[in-house]
């Protein structure tokens, strides 16, 4: 038998929110994600959301994943708000 299993993560929502960097209002892309176990590509168990953080003035990009979370605390309680309305 051939089975192919896996992890994968799909984008399920996108905001632009503004945020407050170094005194000043900025815009911000959050990217909300679901990740899944999958099964010949369908996914069948959800295991929870990541979340990326895109400032475009200054061009830098946070994200939550596996292995590292270098999104500062006050950036991921803001992508949580975020991701609760997905």
């Amino acid at each position: 038998m051939f089975f192919i299993l896996g992890l994968n993560k799909k984008p399920v929502g996108k905001e632009q929110r503004k945020i407050r960097k170094n005194g000043l209002e900025v815009n911000a892309i959050i990217t909300v994600y679901k990740k899944y176990f999958e099964l010949f590509f369908i996914p069948l168990i959800p295991f929870g959301k990541s979340y990326s953080l895109y400032i475009p003035s200054s061009d830098e990009y946070f994200e939550t994943n596996y292995f590292s979370k270098n999104m500062p605390p006050e950036y991921l309680e803001i992508c949580k708000n975020v991701g609760r309305t997905y």
